[in-house]
């Protein structure tokens, strides 16, 4: 089968991405917002409402008081924890209405006040309502009560999206989320706010939780989500804006690789095979084996070495040597290029309880790479792993893949630079994501045998990314791990090779995943760009008209 190239020069630059927008987003959230207030005007849940004001400003205070006092649903109360009730009430008087100020009241705090006594205070004569944090200076969308009461459920944690508000009233820095995704929760403080808890989830927060942290939202949103949450809402708009005071930014977990904590469990010292494809290209080979074997002393590892038809004299040459290594077996497969039977006929003989699925162009410059992928390939919930991979200059080639990005599945913020953290911190944080890519895929042997492999009638392209779907059809997540950095050798500048028939097949198979939408980037960021770009209107036509084109071909 021809393989069709789609080969830019070099790799342009990452776009900017929504973050750093100057003006199209801040239009875009005031149009949300105008066309939101249609839908939610009927909506009238109850909703508790906490803050806690340690040492409250006028200015914050009054910014998220009059926000609430505009809200669509008039069924809220507001339960201030401080330790100056006095001022709070003065601030309070000078902000709101009467009307308005009789659901409002003060609660004097000491220091150390377990968090479930003031969710205990909020919730009191509501019967059963959520709660939900606010914090000073959040100016709230009008339909942000009617939205998180609606969903707050008994057990259930709600978050939505979040900006920052100038003093100009310019919206900016959008936090898009993604939806639930626990082990990004785990390095990340992405939840953010605005965030709501259940009547019962509420109820048993943790006293641990350190209620005057300038990270609460982040510490409250992991004690939920990891006791006894049975479900977590991501309400996919911009409902809170932050008032910008000129500090950092909305995480308040800044992360970098060396932050992010192993996972937990048992010493990674399980059999691991490492499965290489590989057709001449003797510099490649000679680096991915040479530099595998050192950076992985100490492991149990085997490397199944295939062969697909060398004819190089160098390359047979190294073989020969190879061959006496008792870590390595070189298995030949001169079979018509098949990167899915490739790897699954030498599945078959291999012995690792932990299969690493490699392309023969990885180099391994540092030690850690494999513990950490097979710490999380053993976990029994997870199908799949995938590796954080750069090119050979640091610019990021992999973070995970997005499914219906840039056509079939892609790449978001392929080209950033070296050493940054991407939009969410997505480059840097360990996270769930629909799919990883094969050119480092780990997945236990139980979970490769349940799912009989990759699938060989995608022989050439997207047999990986269909492995991490079936996978996730069975309930096992896909992870990304960037303590597992690799550099990999694909030339940029080679473009993209896809088989037409397997894109068709993989579309055909999986065009209602694609029509929902990737759960793990934001509905309302673009699929036309890897940049994390804000979606525009014009995006499902342009999509449906490639795939036209290419039926068509």
């Amino acid at each position: 089968m021809e393989r069709v190239l789609f080969a830019p020069r070099e790799l342009p630059p990452l776009p900017p991405d929504v973050a750093h927008d100057r003006g199209e987003y801040s239009e875009w959230v005031r149009l949300r917002e105008n066309e939101r207030s249609r839908r939610t005007k009927t909506l009238h849940p109850a909703l508790a409402l906490l803050m806690v004001a340690v040492a409250p400003s006028a200015d914050l205070l009054g910014t998220t008081l009059r926000s609430l006092e505009q809200q669509s649903s008039r069924r809220w109360r507001l339960t201030i924890a401080t330790p100056v009730p006095g001022d709070v009430e003065n601030i309070v008087g000078a902000c709101l209405r009467r009307g308005t100020r009789r659901r409002v009241r003060t609660v004097g705090t000491r220091p150390g006040t377990p968090m479930v006594d003031l969710v205990r205070h909020a919730s009191e004569g509501l019967g059963g309502a959520g709660v939900a944090l606010v914090f000073p200076g959040d100016s709230w969308a009008p339909d942000t009560v009617a939205l998180l009461g609606a969903a707050a459920m008994p057990q259930s944690v709600v978050y939505a999206d979040e900006d920052e508000l100038t003093g100009a009233g310019v919206y900016r820095r959008p936090r898009l989320k993604p939806d639930f995704s626990p082990d990004f929760l785990r390095s990340s403080a992405y939840m953010g706010r605005p965030i709501a808890f259940g009547s019962k989830v509420a109820a048993t927060l943790p006293d641990s939780v350190a209620h005057d942290s300038p990270s609460m939202e982040h510490e409250c949103a992991l004690a939920a989500t990891e006791t006894t949450a049975a479900s977590v809402v991501h309400i996919s708009e911009v409902l809170c804006h932050r008032t910008d005071t000129g500090g950092t930014d909305a995480d308040a977990v800044p992360v970098t690789i060396s932050r992010i904590l192993p996972v937990e469990g048992p010493p990674a010292s399980v059999p691991v095979s490492i499965l290489v494809p590989f057709r001449d290209e003797p510099g490649f080979l000679r680096t991915c084996v040479d530099s595998v074997t050192t950076t992985t002393k100490g492991h149990d590892v085997e490397l199944l070495l295939i062969d697909n038809g060398s004819t190089d004299l160098e390359v047979l040459t190294l073989l020969d040597r190879l061959q006496t290594r008792p870590d390595v077996r070189i298995i030949s497969d001169p079979r018509p290029f098949n990167w899915a039977e490739l790897n699954n006929a030498a599945a078959g003989v291999a012995v690792g309880e932990v299969l690493i699925f490699l392309n023969n162009d990885i180099e391994a410059r540092r030690d850690g790479w494999l513990e950490a992928l097979i710490r999380n390939a053993l976990r029994p919930d997870v199908g799949a792993v995938g590796a954080r991979l750069l090119y050979p200059d640091g610019r990021l080639q992999h973070c995970g893949v997005v499914v219906g990005l840039i056509g079939a599945a892609g790449h978001p913020l392929l080209g950033l630079a070296p050493g940054e953290p991407g939009y969410l911190n997505m480059a840097l944080a360990r996270r769930e994501c629909a799919a990883v890519t094969g050119a480092c895929l780990a997945s236990r042997r139980d979970v490769f045998d349940r799912l009989g492999g990759f699938d060989e009638t995608l022989g050439v392209d997207l047999n990986d990314i269909d492995y991490c779907l079936r996978a996730g059809a069975l309930g096992l997540r896909t992870i990304y791990e960037p303590a597992a950095e690799l550099i990999h050798h694909e030339s940029p500048s080679r473009g993209t090779a896809g088989g037409v028939d397997d894109i068709i097949n993989f579309i055909d198979r999986w065009k209602e995943y694609i029509a929902r939408g990737d759960p793990y980037l934001n509905p309302h960021l673009s699929r036309s760009s890897v940049g994390c770009e804000l979606a525009s209107s014009a995006e499902r036509d342009r999509w449906n008209q490639w795939y036209s084109t290419l039926v068509a071909r």
